[in-house]
C-alpha cells in the first residue's frame, strides 16, 4: 500500500531532474511513497536520465508525446496509488523533512483536507529571494481559499500542498487543459472550495528555484508584448465561477487580484517596444476590468500600499509609467 504519491512533470529537464528525484528518494519519513515522473515529450536527454531510475522501486516513469503540463498531470493522476497526492516541479527540490512536514496535518486531525508546507524562492546559485509567510496551525477552508490570493503567503501553487486523492476523485477534479496560465491556481481553488480545513506548517522545506531563462519564473514587462499574459484573465474568469457565493471575502480577494492583473498587463503593453502595434481597444478593455474591480482592490488591507500607489499613477499617466518601468527595469511581484 502506498501512502503518498508525488507527481513530477518533466519537459527538457535534463539538468535538474536528478537533483529533484534524489531529494525525494532520501526522505526521513516512515510513510510509503511513490514518485511518478511523467516525461512530456522532452527533446533533450531527459528520457535517458530518467532511465537511470528504472531499477528504483519507488520511481515510476511514464514517457509520452508532448501534450502540455495539464494533460500530463491528468494522465499521472490516473496512475497514482497513494491515499495522498502532491506535486513537485522538475526544476525544484525539497528538504529531507519535506514529506514529514507535509503529512503532519493529516496525522494530527481527521478534519484536514489539505496540508500545506512553507517554501522559499531561490536563485540557481542558492541565494534566497523570499520565504512564504504564515502561522503554523489549522485554517478553515473558506479562510484558506481567501488566503490563496495573498502574495507571499502560501499562495495557489500545487507544489507546497498535499491533497486527498479520494476527495479529488469524488469531486471529479482534473486540470483544465484549455488554461495556459495559472491552471494550478484554478485547480487549488476548485479543491479548496470543498475543504473543511487545511493545515499549514510554514517551515520552508520546498525549494522553488527561479531560473533567469524560465518563462514561468521571469517577468515580461519591458519585452515584446505577445498577448500570452491575457490567458491569465481567462483563468480568473473561471476562478470566480467556483468561489462559493457566500464566501464574499474570497470573492473580493479574487477581484482585487484581477484588478491588479489587468493593470499589470496594461503596463506591460505601455512598456513594450511594439506597443504601437497592439490593438488600442485592448488597453480599453483592460482598463474596464480594472475599474470594475477597483473597489475590491483599494479596500484590500493585505495588498501592499506600493501597489495601490502604482495603480493610481498608472491610470493617470499610463504612457509615462510604462516608459519608466522599461527604462528602470522594474518588476512586479509574482
Amino acid at each position: 500500500m502506498v501512502d503518498i504519491s508525488i507527481i513530477i512533470c518533466a519537459y527538457n529537464a535534463e539538468k535538474t531532474i536528478r537533483r529533484c528525484i534524489d531529494s525525494l528518494l532520501f526522505q526521513d519519513t516512515d510513510s510509503k511513497f511513490e514518485i511518478v515522473v511523467i516525461n512530456d515529450g522532452s527533446e533533450d536527454s531527459t528520457r535517458e536520465v530518467l532511465a537511470e531510475y528504472d531499477d528504483e522501486p519507488k520511481v515510476v516513469i511514464i514517457n509520452k508525446e508532448n501534450t502540455g503540463v495539464s494533460d500530463s498531470r491528468n494522465i499521472a493522476m490516473k496512475q497514482v496509488r497513494g491515499k495522498y497526492l502532491t506535486f513537485v516541479d522538475a526544476d525544484d527540490y525539497v528538504a529531507k523533512n519535506y514529506l514529514t512536514t507535509m503529512f503532519l496535518g493529516f496525522s494530527e486531525s481527521n478534519n484536514i483536507d489539505m496540508s500545506i508546507c512553507g517554501y522559499q524562492k531561490e536563485t540557481e546559485s542558492g541565494k534566497i529571494i523570499m520565504e512564504g509567510a504564515g502561522k503554523k496551525g489549522e485554517i478553515r477552508g473558506d479562510e484558506a481559499l481567501e488566503q490563496v490570493f495573498i502574495s507571499y503567503g502560501f499562495e495557489g501553487y500545487l507544489v507546497n500542498k498535499m491533497f486527498k486523492k479520494d476527495l479529488i476523485d469524488n469531486l471529479g477534479l482534473i486540470f483544465d487543459t484549455s488554461l495556459k496560465i495559472s491552471e494550478d491556481l484554478y485547480f487549488c481553488c476548485q479543491y479548496l472550495s470543498n475543504c473543511n480545513a487545511v493545515y499549514l506548517d510554514p517551515k520552508p522545506v520546498y525549494h522553488y528555484v527561479m531560473y533567469d531563462n524560465s518563462v514561468l519564473h521571469s517577468n515580461s514587462i519591458g519585452s515584446y508584448f505577445t498577448g500570452k499574459s491575457l490567458n491569465s484573465l481567462q483563468t480568473f474568469s473561471k476562478i470566480k465561477r467556483v468561489i462559493p457565493t457566500e464566501n464574499k471575502r474570497a470573492m473580493s480577494a479574487v477581484k482585487a487580484r484581477e484588478c491588479w492583473l489587468a493593470t499589470s498587463i496594461a503596463r506591460a503593453i505601455m512598456a513594450a517596444p511594439n506597443r504601437k502595434e497592439v490593438d488600442k481597444s485592448l488597453f480599453g478593455k483592460l482598463k474596464t476590468i480594472s475599474k470594475e474591480n477597483e473597489k475590491d482592490f483599494m479596500d484590500n488591507v493585505v495588498l501592499p500600499p506600493r501597489d495601490k500607489i502604482i495603480y493610481r499613477i498608472h491610470w493617470a499617466f499610463p504612457r509615462i509609467l510604462g516608459t519608466l518601468w522599461r527604462v528602470l527595469g522594474l518588476k512586479d511581484h509574482s
